[in-house]
């Protein structure tokens, strides 16, 4: 699909997610939507596939419109199937971690009211075992083996395919759970609207990527960014490449024998790809790097200009690649903003713009928009979304301003030309002394040193300056450094009230994070606030 036609899609508000995939199939035909070593998976074949799950969903489940089914399933492509073709049969689809505990996903089908269930052998038996363990009045069993599950119900060939379901675009058509860093999950509802309310990226995308690339894309299907990056490539006729989980031998296998031209993944992924020292010759396909759910550190991004080319030039030449940094909430349906680090304007990916129709505004403490350069809240708003979870129980409370603009809680700036770039979190300021230490500062003073892989920073209680400024590494493999050294680089590259009193050296994995590789800084901080119980109030 060319940029033209991409642009036309992207105008035509009557695509729902609903109709999404007839759409595609009436304007497109047939085509590659995805590869791997089992082959092509073609685009009438997906139709075909979510059509069969729609017509089970209606005949023998009986499912009512805006009724929430529950999908708690291994993480492979099907997954994403079962989601279409829920909302195709107008139904409301829930993704739910497999990674997640028998208990929180008791909690949360109990508060969204859901009871319809469907789950796999594996993820059933590893996870829930018993069916009275759940509320559930409908088992569903998706999975290729051959013995059925006492109590559920299978998917079986009947009847002819029902169109798509005439969906109301700003309705509630998919409930996606926060990843819970700083509290239990909370459902945010979201429509049409949302899900496909940054449609417009795939003209942007169109400007660096066709048909003719593959994307290889390792991310859990319970999470917003990779229904997001799946819904907008079918839109945009990039194909995909799926990995069920990541895995740095199979992403370079799959890179190297698919010639992969783009790869999508979260920082901590692209961490470890570029930290396990790759050869470049298995990256040469590589055109586009994009990552997105947290924040990329500079050095990650140094490392992965040298990988990969966006044009290859006579003589050895080449011009690195571009970096893609998205940046979206689960509340407004995925991507709001986007960093495009060009080859040769190095640093152009530290700042955002709004993707189209989103708007974005940076306020200071009075909710006023600040002046240029003043730091503030970063603020996201869209004409007719109305961002909030499902079944609010004042969940929602402080979630959007008086005057409809939601809270990212992310600290941003912005320059004269209106462009954003992201501070930090406003619950990572360390407060110090009467100083604020923003922790990506300080992270990013610490992983510039040549051992470190990853840095966490953090603050701890201290009686007498509020807070501490501490941080915990990774070393890079074969890499040593000692507590003492990262200490005094930090004191030579950072002001004396930055420098971190701390620093704990962690094995490799060390670092705590949820199942989309965010770090759980509260963690680190229950666990290393009992060590330093003895020096709080000792004037260090």
């Amino acid at each position: 699909m060319n940029i033209f036609r991409r642009y036309r899609l992207a105008r035509d508000r009557s695509v729902t997610v609903a109709n999404l995939v007839d759409e595609m199939v009436r304007r497109k035909g047939d085509c590659e939507v995805s590869v791997g070593d089992d082959g092509a998976f073609h685009l009438r074949e997906l139709h075909a596939d979510i059509c069969l799950l729609d017509g089970f969903l209606r005949r023998a489940v009986a499912l009512r419109p805006g009724q929430p089914v529950a999908i708690y399933c291994s993480n492979n492509r099907r997954y994403f199937h079962w989601f279409l073709a829920i909302i195709r049969a107008g139904g409301i689809a829930a993704p739910l971690n497999p990674m997640l505990s028998l208990a929180e996903v008791r909690r949360i089908l109990a508060e969204s009211g859901t009871e319809i269930l469907v789950t796999d052998r594996a993820v059933f038996e590893d996870k829930i075992a018993d069916r009275n363990a759940l509320s559930v009045r409908t088992w569903i069993q998706a999975d290729d083996s051959a013995e059925t599950l006492e109590g559920f119900l299978r998917v079986s060939e009947s009847g002819t395919a029902f169109p798509p379901t005439a969906v109301d675009p700003a309705a509630t058509v998919a409930i996606f759970h926060t990843s819970g860093t700083s509290g239990f999950p909370k459902g945010a509802a979201l429509s049409s609207n949302a899900l496909l309310g940054a449609r417009a990226s795939t003209v942007i995308a169109g400007v660096f990527l066709g048909p003719g690339d593959l994307a290889l894309i390792a991310l859990p299907w319970s999470h917003i960014m990779a229904v997001s990056i799946a819904l907008y490539g079918l839109m945009a006729g990039i194909r995909g490449c799926f990995l069920d989980h990541f895995d740095v031998a199979a992403a370079l296998h799959q890179i190297e024998r698919h010639r992969v031209t783009s790869v999508v993944g979260v920082p901590a992924m692209l961490a470890r790809l570029v930290n396990s020292n790759p050869d470049p010759a298995r990256l040469r396909s590589v055109r586009l790097w994009l990552s997105a759910s947290d924040y990329l550190p500079v050095e990650v991004r140094q490392q992965l200009r040298k990988f990969g080319a966006l044009a290859r030039l006579p003589g050895g030449r080449r011009i690195p690649p571009v970096l893609l940094n998205g940046y979206g909430m689960v509340e407004l349906g995925g991507l709001a903003m986007m960093g495009v680090e060009l080859p040769l304007l190095r640093g152009s990916g530290d700042v955002y713009f709004p993707v189209p129709p989103f708007r974005v505004r940076v306020a200071d403490e009075s909710g006023r928009a600040a002046r240029a350069g003043v730091t503030g809240e970063c603020q996201i708003r869209r004409r007719g979304l109305a961002p909030h979870y499902w079944k609010d129980t004042g969940d929602s409370q402080g979630l959007l301003t008086s005057d409809g603009w939601l809270r990212t809680g992310d600290l941003a700036t912005r320059n004269r030309l209106g462009l954003i770039r992201l501070a930090g979190r406003m619950k990572d300021v360390i407060k110090s002394g009467g100083y604020s230490v923003y922790v990506r500062e300080l992270e990013e003073a610490v992983e510039a040193h040549p051992a470190v892989a990853r840095a966490v920073a953090f603050g701890l209680p201290h009686k007498e300056k509020g807070e501490i400024p501490v941080a915990a590494v990774e070393l890079l493999t074969y890499a040593q450094a000692s507590e003492s050294e990262l200490l005094e680089w930090c004191r030579q590259n950072l002001a004396a009230y930055k420098a971190p009193r701390r620093i704990w050296i962690l094995d490799s994995g060390g670092l705590p994070q949820n199942y989309n590789g965010k770090i759980l800084r509260r963690v680190l901080q229950e666990r290393f606030s009992r060590e330093m119980d003895g020096v709080m109030g000792n004037g260090r």
